[in-house]
């Protein structure tokens, strides 16, 4: 949220507190509500819609989710889904670039599009009194950009560059090296920005193809938090949207299939020689975003590495100093995951780094939390999830992900009772089923001759150079 909004949503949420009650609360009692009184509808062209009226503050969000992500960057194209993303707002309709962001700047809203694995987002964000101009504006830039020449070369470029720049940057080097790793020749194996080789052969006939072919009306759902009637707004959005033609059936399936199941540890070194530092990535194989084991897990990860008094950061960072950064957490898509953990050592410290990691995680797959890290790590969650629901831009991409990975349509709702009724006896059973220390590839960026004496004995191994 940025300019008027931002500050009007500020000023509410202060009043909210001085009238007694919290902010959380506040969100919480505004989401339910807002759930209940949606209206559900899909429009000619396939367009899923869903509607949620809250009054709380003067603001309209409009939040358009489709699938079109990484996952399908034609081969050859890959990073084709992000840079159709990049030029959505870079002319559209009868605007131009300099003309489409000095309009949503004027009245103090917000206007975005971006592409990660699998979702292409578009929002908007205005002011009731400018709802017109935003859905004009929100509806250009999805149905009609222009994809000027000037502006994709630009963009280009600037994804190059920025791949160029990421060369030298270790942390970057280790998140694309283990995506390609692990994931292998998976749709999910390359990241959103794509190669250097794929931008490269990019024309605009591509992101052109791209466009027409993935961001649909029915490949999408649409979502809008705000001040509004939703009689009177769904008749707006039949209007806006009634040229945006369907490319073909709904989509059926997603383009790729779970990650290969491991057996044994690999350690992959990406050599990297004048490094003084190691940056180290463990990960396997685990469940898509959907699965019922979900609840159970964000429990048991909170206690292993998912805040910053879980058991990896109190062992690895605080008592034994090996790092400043740890973590662990669940990489989950529609039809795959991940479990991985990150972090970075000094050189000189890079085995006994790895190995306490390891053990850490082992010794709580083994033994189990205890009463109170569990009673602590459903506490947490449950205090923090209303936070990320206080404004209509938040509580709008939360409800689009329930949509977009299937979730229960009560889930928003119901999220603090589940995370309560999260057992021990859940949580060691998800440690053990998911949290792994035998069967994992650990992949390290530093310098080869050194790691290769490191880590020697932690699995097969295998040397490569940075990409």
């Amino acid at each position: 949220m940025s300019g008027a909004p931002k500050r009007l949503a500020l000023a509410a949420l202060v009043a909210c507190t001085a009238l007694g009650a919290s902010a959380a609360t506040a969100a919480a009692a505004a989401a339910r509500g807002g759930l209940a009184a949606a209206t559900r509808t899909q429009l000619a062209n396939g367009l899923s819609v869903i509607v949620v009226p809250t009054s709380r503050l003067p603001l309209v969000d409009f939040r358009l989710v489709a699938r079109a992500g990484a996952v399908n960057d034609p081969a050859g194209r890959e990073g084709v889904a992000r840079l159709t993303a990049d030029l959505l707002t870079q002319g559209a309709g009868k605007r131009g670039a300099k003309q489409l962001a000095e309009d949503i700047e004027f009245v103090g809203g917000s206007l975005s599009a971006s592409a990660a694995a699998e979702q292409m987002v578009v929002s908007c964000e205005v002011l009731k009194k400018d709802l017109p101009l935003g859905l004009e504006l929100f509806r250009d830039i999805i149905v009609s950009p222009t994809f000027a020449d000037a502006e994709f070369a630009r963009k280009k470029e600037e994804a190059l560059g920025e791949i160029a720049s990421d060369k030298s940057e270790p942390s970057v080097i280790a998140e694309n090296a283990i995506t390609r790793w692990f994931w292998g020749d998976s749709p999910l194996g390359h990241p959103p920005i794509g190669w250097e080789a794929s931008l490269k052969a990019m024309t605009r006939d591509d992101v052109v193809r791209f466009h027409h072919g993935f961001l649909t009306p029915e490949r999408s759902v649409l979502v809008v938090v705000g001040d509004v009637d939703p009689a009177a707004l769904v008749a707006s959005l039949k209007t806006a949207f009634a040229g945006w033609k369907p490319a073909g059936p709904p989509p059926t399936g997603d383009p790729y299939g779970p990650a290969a199941a491991l057996h044994g540890r690999m350690v992959r070194i990406v050599n990297k020689p004048e490094a003084t530092q190691t940056q180290i990535r463990m990960m396997c194989p685990s469940v898509p975003r959907n699965h019922p084991d979900w609840y159970a897990m964000q429990v048991a990860n909170t206690i292993c590495g998912a805040g910053f008094t879980s058991r990896l950061v109190n062992s690895i960072r605080v008592e034994q100093g090996l790092t400043y950064s740890i973590s662990s957490r669940f990489q989950q898509q529609r039809a795959a995951g991940a479990f991985r953990i990150s972090t970075f050592t000094r050189n000189d410290q890079l085995r006994k780094c790895v190995d306490a990691t390891l053990a850490e995680v082992k010794k709580l797959v083994d033994e189990g939390p205890t009463a109170e890290e569990l009673d602590k790590a459903r506490n947490y969650l449950k205090g923090q999830f209303p936070l990320g629901l206080q404004a209509p831009d938040e509580l709008a991409g939360e409800i689009a992900n329930v949509e977009f990975f299937g979730l229960p349509q009560d889930f928003i709702a119901t999220y603090p009772a589940r995370v309560d009724a999260v057992s021990m006896a859940d949580v060691k059973r998800v440690l053990k089923s998911y949290f792994c220390t035998e069967d994992l590839k650990i992949l390290v960026v530093t310098n080869g001759e050194l790691a290769h004496k490191a880590l020697d004995g932690l699995g097969a191994m295998e040397t490569k150079e940075i990409e």
